[in-house]
């Protein structure tokens, strides 16, 4: 199926499908080197196109780094780095382009598509690999802070679900949704639980898992509350090694050594299917905290498959998107759980909400956040049924919102905080040369040095994504042809 609407990078915007990261805060696109001679005919489609930076007028070079992020789930890699405009949707469509923006090209096929980084902070380069200080950095505002300082939202704010594939919806499928600058209460159950960003800015959205439950059973699958990160990006739910037996034992389910996931065979499925059992995940502010609130996943947001894409899968096979987490750092909550969650997160009073989906068909109902020193920092509604695209003031109620039927990829990517330094990938003599306009063999191999640590998308799938339109105001659009979002050239990936 055809995808709607994806991100342009350059001068003239080259188009790619892009994903949504919440901790990343610059977009990524996949660089030429992504596919090569060798790779199947339809590699640069299954990637979601490529961005050609010497294709592009505006393209401002910045080198090569190292990529750090998402070090606490064991990913680590290079990106090119570079200023160049991007076009959030097509032209004639109500497409913003931001000019000089940060941005990166990727190259290893483990970081399947591109992405769209919406966390606020900003992106520090050094030059110096030595350098201590701050002022040895260059610094370069995220997306988000782009779109603010522009007026075009009221507030450094978004609201975000994942899309949930396997919800009728008349004869479509519940898309993904993003708004920034405020959020769709037609979207999710509200609840009146805040919780406070956490210290570390590596891993500010982080909960209670205070119980993991099976609805109507008396299996209990958390042996003991944790705290975990809330990260768009990655798509598994990452839990210690004592609640992934308990998984083990409630659904039969066995731990592939090999390639590190649960995959399920075809008699094991048709039991979890029949058997239909719903999770119930409670989420606190705290371990203990009694303001608390409940999501619940169907087997259907577990029900997945992987393909051969993904390291040391020899067959496309169903699997049960649970990881074992090694220690506390990797307890997270992907895309899997973000099925059914609504995120609300506001970076001017550094706190997020967490609230269960409601699936129904009634017009979208977007409301702007407002910056804390505009109208004492109320939050107001403008339904999108109520107001037009033209003549908005985006100080008052613009919000961008993005509507879409995405995939839920395998991938993991990174953890860009503030004031995070990036380490300058050295280059020897002999690797640096020219990439060339149309012949990605000219690229500098160290975008895909299989001696170094590949970059930070961990995306063994091959899918579509998430941006299906950008319009000004609380308009969401319809991006007019629904795609599944885990259908990945004929087998269902992860959302």
């Amino acid at each position: 199926m055809k995808i709607l609407s994806p991100c342009g990078f350059g001068s003239p915007p080259q188009f790619v499908r892009v994903l949504i990261s919440t901790t990343c805060p610059q977009p990524w696109a996949i660089d030429p080197l992504g596919c090569t001679p060798t790779d199947p005919p339809n590699c640069i489609s299954n990637r979601g196109n490529r961005f050609n930076k010497n294709a592009s007028s505006t393209w401002q070079e910045k080198g090569l780094y190292e990529l750090d992020q998402e070090l606490n789930l064991g990913y680590t890699g290079n990106g090119n780095f570079g200023l160049d405009n991007i076009t959030l949707g097509y032209p004639g469509s109500g497409a913003i382009t931001l000019e000089h923006q940060i941005v990166a090209t990727v190259a290893a096929k483990d970081f399947y598509l591109a992405t769209w980084g919406i966390a606020p902070r900003p992106t520090n380069l050094t030059s110096d690999p030595n350098a201590v200080t701050f002022a040895a950095n260059e610094s370069y505002p995220s997306v988000l802070s782009t779109l603010r300082q522009e007026n075009k939202i009221p507030s450094l704010s978004y609201g975000y679900t994942a899309g949930a594939q396997y919800i009728a919806e008349g004869l479509t499928q519940v898309s993904a949704s993003l708004t920034l600058g405020g959020y769709d209460a037609s979207r999710f159950h509200a609840s009146d639980i805040t919780h406070q960003f956490a210290d570390d800015n590596s891993r500010d959205l982080v909960v209670g898992i205070q119980s993991i439950l099976i609805l109507d059973s008396p299996l209990t699958l958390l042996p003991t509350p944790i705290l975990s990160f809330v990260d768009a990006t990655v798509s598994h739910i990452w839990l210690p090694l004592e609640a992934c037996q308990a998984f083990e034992t409630a659904f039969g389910i066995e731990h592939d050594d090999e390639s590190d996931l649960y995959l399920v065979n075809e008699t094991t499925h048709q039991a979890l299917v029949a058997r239909n059992a719903t999770l119930v995940f409670t989420i606190g502010t705290d371990l203990i905290s009694t303001e608390v609130v409940n999501i619940t996943l169907p087997y259907a947001s577990f029900d997945l498959q992987v393909t051969t894409a993904y390291p040391n899968v020899k067959n496309a096979t169903r699997y049960f998107p649970l990881r074992r987490a090694a220690n506390a750092t990797q307890y997270t909550l992907g895309r899997t759980f973000l099925q059914e969650a609504y995120l609300i997160a506001d970076y001017e009073r550094s706190n997020f909400s967490i609230n269960q989906c409601r699936f129904v068909e009634e017009p979208s109902d977007v409301r702007a956040i407002l910056a804390p020193n505009a109208a004492n920092g109320t939050i107001t509604p403008t339904s999108s049924s109520e107001q037009s695209a033209g003549g908005l003031s985006p100080g008052v109620i613009a919000a961008i919102v993005i509507g879409s039927t995405l995939f839920l990829l395998l991938l993991s990517t990174a953890f860009f905080f503030l004031w995070r330094k990036k380490r300058r990938v050295q280059l020897s003599a002999g690797s640096e040369h020219k990439q060339s306009d149309d012949d990605p063999s000219a690229e500098s191999p160290d975008l895909q040095d299989p001696g170094l640590p590949e970059c930070e998308l961990h995306a063994e799938a091959m899918a579509p994504p998430e941006l299906h339109g950008i319009p000004i105001g609380p308009l969401e659009m319809d991006a007019g042809v629904a795609v599944a979002e885990m259908n990945v050239t004929g087998v269902k990936e992860e959302r």
